[in-house]
């Protein structure tokens, strides 16, 4: 039997893609030095707000595949960070101690990168994994990948509401871009020291 135009004998072939990390510093948040409780509990200010929209929207948007997974630090600021990307996507916020501030970037990465490989196969089913953090555990992960030898572009950094993402395999990093959210400052009242 022959098959019909337009139509193969052999299996469809589904497209690869490339497991994809998410990697999110929080938004713009209030200022430490004013806060008298925990710093944990730091919230966003009106413009970590919305850098926290414009995330979700990009990365939801961002290769008609929205993530499988969104982890974050247990900081107040992290979790309100991707709380708009994981409802857009149907998904609890996961915390994690070891995205929290002063944790091991090293450790992390490695983490995250078993996690995206597991979740975010080449074959296509699942999602990318989606993580937010701080700037130290980000500046360790950028260190690493300027090691392995991964452009990181010009002037690359890790500032707040920032998006890097990475595309890995288990066994080695293939790009990474960086990704800030176009804001205006909402308030001149806003500026922080580094957090």
């Amino acid at each position: 039997m022959t098959p019909a135009r337009g139509t193969s004998s052999s299996p469809r072939r589904e497209a690869r893609t490339t497991p994809t990390l998410y990697l999110v510093r929080h938004g713009k948040a209030r200022n430490r030095e004013r806060w008298d409780t925990a710093d944990s509990e730091r919230p966003l200010t009106k413009r970590g707000v919305e850098q926290s929209r414009v995330i979700a929207k990009h990365l939801v948007d961002l290769g008609g595949r929205e993530p499988s997974r969104v982890l974050s630090s247990p900081a107040v600021r992290c979790r309100q960070t991707v709380g708009p990307l994981a409802s857009a996507c149907k998904l609890d916020v996961v915390e994690t101690e070891w995205l929290d501030e002063g944790s091991d970037g090293d450790y992390a990465f490695e983490q995250l990168r078993k996690l995206t490989v597991r979740l975010d196969p080449s074959s296509g089913a699942g999602g990318p994994v989606a993580a937010c953090t701080h700037g130290d555990v980000i500046w360790t992960i950028l260190e690493r990948l300027a090691r392995l030898g991964v452009d990181l572009g010009r002037g690359a950094g890790a500032p707040k509401g920032g998006v890097w993402i990475i595309g890995t395999t288990a066994s080695t990093v293939l790009h990474a871009s960086l990704f800030e959210p176009a804001i205006e400052r909402v308030d001149p009242s806003e500026k922080t020291a580094h957090t």
